[in-house]
Parts: C-alpha cells; structure tokens; sequence
C-alpha cells in the first residue's frame, strides 16, 4: 500500500469543504480512508483477563448499537475495516456483515484475521469461506496471519494464501504482531508480498516497532497497521501529549492519531461513539511540528 496524491474531501471543523491528500493505495488500486475501523471488542469480550489471545467470546444484545455506530463511520468516508475469526469465534465476522448491507463492495477494504487453529494444511480456505459468508462478500481485501505462534503451523498457511490470491478469492497477503525476523521468513516463504504488518503501536507503546523495523518495511512496502493507536484513557493523562493537544487546540487521542499518520501509517482505532468517531477522522487535519514530533518521541 502506497500514499498517493490523489485527494479526498470532506467537511472541517468549520464545516468548509477541505482536501488532503494523504489518502492511501492499494497495489490493486483501491482508494483507502487513512484512519480505518478496528472491531476488537465488537460483540464480543475476552473470558480470560490474563490472555487477550485466548479465550474469546460472543457477546450479544448490543448489536444494533454498534452495527449503527460502524455504519456511521462508513458514513463518514471510513471504508478499512478489520476483523478476525478470533474476535466473538467469527461472531464479529457476523456483525460486520449486517453492518455492510447496502453499501458498495468496490468502495470497502474488508481484512480479516487467521487464528492458530486454522493455519494448518488444507484449514485455511475453509476458514476464508466460512469468514465470506459471515461478512456477506465474495472476497476478502486482505488476509492476515493474526501471529507468529509457537505453538501453531502458521508457515503452513502461506501455500494455501497464495492460492486464494491466484483465485481471487484474497487480493493482499498480511501478517501481525510479525518481528523483523519472521517478516522476512514470511517473505522467503511466499509467492506474493506481505503488504501489511499490523502491530501494537503507539505514542505510548512504541517499543515493539523501532527504526530498523520501520526501514525494512518501507523498503518492502509493507504497511504499518497500528492496532490499539490511541489509548484513549491513557492519552488524556498524559501531560506531554494534552499539551500538545492544548497547543494545536485539539483532542489528546487526535495528536495520537496524527502521530502514526505522519509517519505513513494506518491506524485501525475502534469506536462505538459517535463523538469518538467524529474525533479521530479529524485527526486528518492535524500537523504535528517537529518539536511536537520530538517531544512524543521520547515517550
């Protein structure tokens, strides 16, 4: 995924149409929102509280909120989402598909998510299907593996992705939480590029993607997707980042957005709330200085 010129608008604070032009490409053409739509939580929570990976389960009777909380950011010109079978054991995959009726498929870029459980050889393209008829789509935008166990056959994975993307069934090949040394073993293995690395990242958490993980991947053009970028009650803590916000007179979670932005990244923050929603897709307006820059860096 590249940055392209190509401008997009939409209306300001003022409510004045304005154009910003760092709107993101796919290899494949397709047109991205530079924040996207994470959906970790949507009706669904984890069983356990010492493990976010395991454990996982659907939750129900607050669907409808959030299908008209998702379908307002789609609204909104948002158009990324991501999923993963993880998330509710596909349950997630269920609600998103009710939240996209009606909207046109060319115009969304639906990721989705590999659990451990199905990597193994011949598991995934069953997966992929039962993920397509969640979500009501023929194909996925992009296929990730969601990590690099120890425990599980992800390699294995890789083959049977290839496949798909021959087909179409997928259209990109993306890896998460992958260090610096399983990128390139993802690489060695695949017959596409990995076009995505989703991590855990952010002005707060910004050990696990340090400057050498950031030159690989622009040298490899893979996309740098932070899970969790804002931290939202973290973030109004913290002094730094609320002066920062002070100064540029916006929101601390709009400095943390703007922060992965100028560095050409692609934050999928989650929100229910109408007001949070408004919230980050103006973080698109804001532009740090490099004093701000430095500051933050040494979070």
């Amino acid at each position: 995924m590249t940055k392209t010129l190509s401008k997009c608008c939409r209306p300001s604070r003022s409510h004045q149409p304005i154009c910003y032009d760092i709107t993101m490409k796919t290899k494949s053409g397709k047109s991205l929102h530079p924040i996207g739509i994470g959906t970790w939580g949507i009706s669904s929570e984890s069983s356990g509280k010492d493990n976010k990976y395991k454990g996982v389960v659907a939750v129900k009777g607050n669907e409808q909120s959030e299908i008209e909380s998702l379908r307002y950011s789609l609204g909104k010109g948002q158009n990324h989402i991501d999923c993963a079978e993880l998330y509710g054991a596909f349950y997630t995959d269920e609600v998103v598909g009710r939240v996209l009726e009606g909207f046109k498929r060319d115009d969304l870029f639906i990721a989705d998510k590999l659990w451990k459980t199905s990597v193994a050889r011949d598991h995934v393209r069953p997966t992929v299907e039962k993920m397509l008829s969640k979500l009501g789509t023929d194909y996925l935008d992009m296929l990730y593996i969601h990590a690099p166990w120890d425990d599980a056959p992800w390699v294995e994975a890789i083959p049977q992705i290839d496949q798909l993307i021959d087909e179409g069934v997928v259209r990109h090949f993306a890896v998460s939480n992958f260090t610096l040394k399983d990128m390139k073993t993802a690489q060695e293995i695949a017959a596409h590029p990995v076009a995505a690395n989703q991590m855990n990242y952010n002005v707060l958490h910004q050990s696990e993607v340090n400057e050498p993980f950031k030159d690989f991947c622009a040298q490899h053009d893979i996309k740098i997707v932070p899970y969790q970028p804002i931290k939202r009650g973290e973030v109004f803590e913290n002094e730094v980042i609320t002066e920062i916000a002070r100064r540029h007179n916006v929101s601390a979670s709009q400095i943390a957005l703007a922060w992965l932005l100028q560095q050409d990244m692609l934050p999928i923050p989650k929100a229910v709330n109408k007001k949070h929603i408004d919230d980050n897709i103006l973080a698109v307006d804001v532009e740090l200085t490099d004093e701000d820059l430095s500051q933050l860096a040494e979070l």
